[in-house]
């Protein structure tokens, strides 16, 4: 029995054929090198001399070199989006395993970051000494990952700015991993081009500097070309043998003739240009081949064909034709003819007895071919499935895809990620988690560590699943604000029945109040909307534009004629929120005059988003809309349509894709689709347990006929009777279903005066609160008041 080294476990002496043999460190070594990532994790995992071991420089050394002179197939990692637009996926594929994200086997999902849009994810395609850099777009965040160990670490926020680029790169003096970023910033009204850096777990601590020669005067406009290029083209900056390269552009050409590359060594901190391959800089782009800076010429509309330039001196700027790729012989080229972006990612894998790597080639169409330079082959090694998103462009679908490498290269943690992974800072979260929502935003104030901790995503959603765990439908009730502050004070329903509210709290005008989209709710008046967030007191007040309007002397007699608890004028304005953008917005349609005798009216679309606080309009909806508020789901608000301002007096869904700000119209369930005056019955949109929701009242047989949609059919859901609760009458009422109680399956009726849980078995309702009996015991409370004061 042969058995190595390990502190843990001692072995005593013995002689004989049975007896124990240790191995010298140098040979476990040896062997333990040879091994795949996943496999040197779980000896780490031994005794801690193991651990110490290969978790070494030397050992991670050896391990790299034994790596690269391995015959290993291509393999390839690729993030996408998930359906909720809260994390993103990393899966890996090889030639032999296609996995995609949502089917059956999911053996080759690595991991899923938090709060990272993959849909705007960008990432450097060839790894720098086993690490990738990603960028996302949405957050304005970085970070840094080892997909062979499934370490990833956010950087520290940088300067926001609106146009940047940066790469990853390696300075061989120190050993150190450096990303650099170059961006244009705004000083007194004039742009400057400069650099920062932050180098990973080095002695500059968690903080970006400013390059230590920064941009030299000469280099200034090369940079601001290079970040233009860089973002009209999804480009990242290559790294190759201690340096970044940038393209600087093909408008940069005009000024600097064949000056093609901006390049930045990383470890003397200094800018060079780079002169170009004999041809016109266009259409063109960098990659790191084998160790080699290439440049790619994409002349399939010319040649059907794709050239590889090799730069093989940077001081002398000699370059030489690498490849010819030829893509009309193969029916696998057709998937590099068809697409509009191709990019070569990179080279991985071996061709043959020659050694050569095969050239991987990315496709917007969201696949990698393989090309062998040997057999001249194609080959198809990955496709990643599904349907892009409608407002992705073609060019940001390269960026998804990078080579994968076997590699024990270490991720440094921030100091503030180490800092919250420690035991006492997983003590604070829990606690944090129990507070209320406006307690908890007070300890923003404790430090900017605390502040970035409580404001980020990861919080704000283990904070709302922590409290809202059980799904039940919590209630609070609108009132004036008190104290003397302007706008709503907010206040549950037990506190309300315990003690009657103040009258200095009475609402003076109507306002309507949505249900809670991504934490926000929106209040509006004829005038006016609110946006509030009642857990933590956030609140904005936006003037509306229905009182600027122009409106004709001449208004229809019917113009609101259907006034009830849930209109606010002559305007539907509904709460979303933007996957893409990532924030609140407001819709408001508006009615500046409608005639339903004759069926005519002008309507009019604007968009309000809650962050940039900007204020855009739409074309004229393709659909009149009824006076009831619109339901939000996933990224869409739903209006049902107006059939008595329609010629076929027929009522359908209109979507709204915030988005992509485009409207659809959906067919209703067939029992809601016609209305006349011999029909009374009414239909609206409600969002119920996650889904579209048309309710038909009918207040002849007193009762709400609920139809979901569920996988693209109608079906009904439910059927609430309303006889017997004149409080919830539909000839006096507009009754609307809010939610369905996980638990006990009752319905949340409201009224705009009433709440109520109706029972769908027993056919009853429990009154949950009555404003009408509110007021009027306030009234006979005040009544006996004065006659107390009155006899005293």
């Amino acid at each position: 029995m042969v058995m190595m080294s390990c502190k843990r476990r001692k072995v005593s002496p013995a002689s004989g054929a049975g007896a124990p043999v240790v191995l010298p460190e140098e040979m476990m070594i040896e062997v333990l090198q040879w091994l795949p990532v996943e496999s040197v994790l779980r000896f780490r995992a031994v005794c801690r001399s193991w651990a110490t071991a290969l978790s070494s420089d030397q050992f991670r050394g050896f391990h790299t070199a034994k790596n690269k002179i391995k015959p290993l197939p291509p393999k390839l990692f690729f993030v996408a989006q998930t359906a909720g637009f809260g994390s993103t996926s990393v899966h890996t594929s090889s030639p032999l395993s296609r996995s995609v994200p949502g089917g059956d086997d999911h053996r080759d999902l690595l991991f899923s970051l938090d709060n990272v849009r993959g849909d705007f994810m960008a990432m450097t395609p060839t790894p720098c000494h086993g690490l990738t850099l990603l960028h996302d777009a949405m957050g304005l965040e970085y970070y840094v990952l080892n997909a062979a160990t499934r370490s990833i670490s956010r950087l520290p926020p940088c300067q926001t700015v609106p146009s940047g680029s940066a790469g990853l790169g390696f300075d061989a003096r120190t050993g150190e991993y450096k990303v650099v970023r170059l961006f244009r910033e705004i000083i007194s009204g004039e742009p400057h081009t400069k650099c920062q850096i932050y180098t990973l777990g080095g002695k500059h601590g968690d903080s970006w500097r400013p390059a230590s020669g920064g941009v030299p005067f000469k280099f200034r406009t090369a940079g601001t070309y290079s970040i233009s290029a860089s973002q009209q083209h999804k480009l990242l900056p290559v790294f190759v043998d201690g340096f970044l390269h940038w393209l600087t552009g093909s408008l940069f050409s005009f000024l600097r003739p064949h000056a093609a590359i901006l390049s930045f060594s990383v470890t003397e901190e200094t800018f060079r240009l780079v002169r170009s391959p004999p041809f016109q800089v266009s259409g063109v782009h960098l990659v790191n081949l084998s160790g080699n800076l290439c440049m790619v010429r994409d002349l399939r509309r010319m040649s059907s064909t794709l050239e590889i330039w090799k730069l093989n001196d940077l001081y002398s700027s000699d370059w030489s034709l690498e490849h010819r790729i030829d893509l009309s012989t193969e029916h696998v080229a057709r998937d590099l003819m068809k697409p509009d972006f191709i990019r070569v990612i990179g080279s991985a894998g071996s061709s043959g007895m020659s050694g050569k790597k095969n050239v991987i080639i990315a496709t917007s169409n969201r696949k990698a071919i393989a090309y062998d330079p040997t057999s001249e082959t194609l080959e198809t090694i990955l496709e990643i499935k599904g349907t892009p998103l409608p407002y992705q462009t073609a060019r940001s679908a390269l960026g998804l895809i990078s080579l994968f490498e076997d590699s024990l290269a270490p991720v440094c943690k921030t100091n503030e990620e180490i800092a919250l992974s420690s035991p006492l800072a997983k003590v604070i979260k829990e606690a944090l988690l129990r507070l209320p929502g406006d307690y908890a935003v007070q300890f923003k104030l404790v430090s900017k560590q605390w502040h970035r901790f409580i404001e980020s995503w990861s919080f704000a959603r283990g904070y709302d699943m922590y409290n809202n765990r059980d799904r039940r439908p919590k209630i609070r009730l609108v009132g004036m604000g008190t104290g003397g502050s302007s706008g709503f004070s907010f206040a549950s329903i037990e506190k309300l029945l315990q003690e009657s509210p103040s009258k200095d709290t009475w609402l003076d005008a109507k306002v309507v109040c949505s249900k809670p989209c991504h934490g926000m709710n929106l209040i509006s008046t004829e005038l006016e909307d609110y946006l509030y967030n009642p857990c933590t007191g956030y609140g904005y007040v936006r003037s509306t534009r229905g009182a600027l309007v122009y409106i004709p002397n001449r208004i229809p007699s019917d113009r609101f004629r259907h006034d009830h608890a849930f209109t606010t004028g002559n305007k539907n304005v509904g709460l979303g929120f933007d996957p893409l953008m990532q924030e609140h917005v407001i819709v408001e349609l508006f009615y500046q005059w409608r005639n339903f005798k004759t069926c005519r009216y002008n309507i009019t679309c604007s968009l309000f988003t809650c962050k940039s606080r900007h204020t855009c309009d739409f074309l004229q909806p393709p659909l009149p809309v009824n006076d009831m508020p619109p339901a939000y789901l996933a990224g869409f608000l739903y209006w049902m349509s107006e059939p008595r301002l329609s010629q076929s007096k027929t009522s359908t869904i209109l979507s709204f894709e915030i988005a992509t700000k485009t409207f659809v119209v959906i067919q209703c369930p067939s029992c809601a689709l016609t209305r006349h005056n011999r029909s009374p019955c009414e239909s609206f949109v409600v969002e119920l347990e996650g889904m579209l929701c048309v309710v038909l009242a009918n207040p002849f047989e007193e009762e709400l006929d609920i139809w979901k949609m569920e996988h693209g059919q109608w079906d009904r859901a439910y059927r609430v009777c309303l006889k017997g609760w004149p409080g919830y009458s539909l000839g006096a009422n507009v009754v609307v279903p809010m939610a369905v109680d996980p638990k006990d399956g009752r319905i949340l009726l409201n009224t705009g005066s009433k709440l109520g849980l109706y029972d769908p078995t027993k056919r009853v309702i429990e009154n949950m609160y009555d404003l009408d009996e509110v007021l009027r015991v306030k009234q006979t409370d005040e009544t006996l008041h004065v006659e107390d004061k009155e006899k005293s």
